[in-house]
Formats: structure tokens, sequence, C-alpha cells
């Protein structure tokens, strides 16, 4: 048997392994979602690894938010036509899903906030902001300004993360 072949029957074997078999196996299932929302995980995909993964995190995020995700907010998502989309997702993130849908309507309108929560950027903390400020070198800076620049971002590091270790 060549190495290709031996490969594919062990990738067959795997796809047949019921989920009791292995811990870790995924689920596999049908959505029906706006097609804004399936671009949006597809991008969001990109970014985290995988698509699976992408949806796994917008859902953990939805799961700890004090306030859902207004329709006004998804209208955009809303808007566009239904269209029915396979996701291989872990049983934590289908429970998720399943939990949250009927506060939100259905599974395809939880796909969709999870799609804009993905969407939207993620917000800057207050040490990223100061450091934005104060590390990136200004234009037409004096070698006096520079060196203020770098004091004040030592105390403020001095002051977040400790003193430095030796």
């Amino acid at each position: 048997m060549t190495l290709r072949k031996k490969q594919e029957k062990k990738r067959l074997s795997n796809l047949k392994r019921e989920a009791d078999e292995h811990p870790s196996v995924n689920t596999a299932k049908r959505y029906k979602l706006p097609e804004a929302a399936v671009d949006i995980i597809s991008k969001a995909g990109v970014i985290h690894g995988q698509q699976s993964r992408a949806i796994q995190i917008g859902a953990e995020l939805l799961l700890r938010m004090k306030e859902g995700v207004s329709d006004d907010d998804m209208r955009t998502i809303l808007d566009s036509p239904l269209i029915g989309k396979t996701y291989k997702l872990p049983e934590r993130t289908i429970d998720i899903i399943q939990t949250i849908a009927p506060f939100i309507g259905t599974r395809g309108r939880t796909l969709a906030a999870i799609a804009y929560l993905l969407s939207q950027p993620a917000p800057l903390t207050e040490m990223q902001t100061e450091m934005q400020k104060h590390v990136a070198q200004q234009p037409n800076e004096t070698k006096q300004a520079k060196k203020k620049r770098h004091a004040w971002f030592s105390a403020f590091a001095r002051k977040t993360f400790g003193p430095p270790a030796d």
C-alpha cells in the first residue's frame, strides 16, 4: 500500500470515529445564518486560525456579556439573506449556542450576534493607549524631549509592572 493510500485510510477512519471513542472529537452542526455573518466568521477564522475557534471565542464573549447584542447593532448582518453553513464545533460551544438561542431567537441569530462581536475592534486598555502615545517617536523630536519621553515611559512601566527583573 502506498503512503498516500495509508494516509487516506487513516483520515477516513478518523472521520468515522464516534465522539465517545475520543473526547476531543468535534461535532458537525448545520446552521441557517445570515450571509454577512458567514463572511465575518470566515474573516475572523483567518485571525484566530480556524473558523470554529473564532466561533468558540465569540460564544464565550457573548456568554459573559452583561447585556446581549441589540437587534439595531446587528441590523446590517441580519438584513442579508439566510444561507445554510456547517461548522465542526466543540460540544461546549454547541451548548453555549443552544443555551443563548432562546433569548436571542434562533441559533442563526446567535451566530449573527457572535459574528457582530467578532467584527468589533478590540478596545484598547488605558495602558495600551498610554504606551502608544509615549513609545512612538514624535516627528522632529529633540534629544531632550526623547529622554523625557523615555523617562516617563520607564516610570509608567515600573508603576504598572514593578521593578525590572535583573
